[in-house]
């Protein structure tokens, strides 16, 4: 009777390194090994991602107020022109409904 038989009968049987057995087993940790690995970059990546996002976010955001301030003062200039003189508004209104009468009569 060899050592390797009484381990067996005793449920500590050795693994040979070269059975199915032990490459499969080998096979899941490289498994679990590479996905903590990729789950650790990921989340480094989305990191990065977000702070991208953000940085742009609020880039987006001061051009947009900064675009707005310049349409409302050009809003108020022209309010202030057509206070002075509205015939040149007038002028613009009754030719575009001159010229969509005659495109819908088409």
């Amino acid at each position: 009777m060899s050592i390797d038989s009484v381990l067996s009968q005793l449920g500590f049987a050795r693994h040979d390194p070269h059975s199915l057995e032990a490459q499969l087993d080998a096979m899941r940790r490289d498994v679990r090994r590479i996905g903590r690995a990729l789950s650790r970059q990921v989340g480094h990546s989305a990191e990065d991602w977000s702070d991208h996002i953000g940085d742009f976010g609020h880039d987006a955001i001061r051009q947009t107020a900064h675009l707005a301030e310049i349409a409302g003062a050009q809003a108020r200039r022209s309010a202030q022109m057509v206070r002075r003189d509205p015939l040149p508004l007038i002028a613009i209104i009754g030719t575009g409904l001159l010229l969509a009468s005659l495109l819908r009569r088409r």
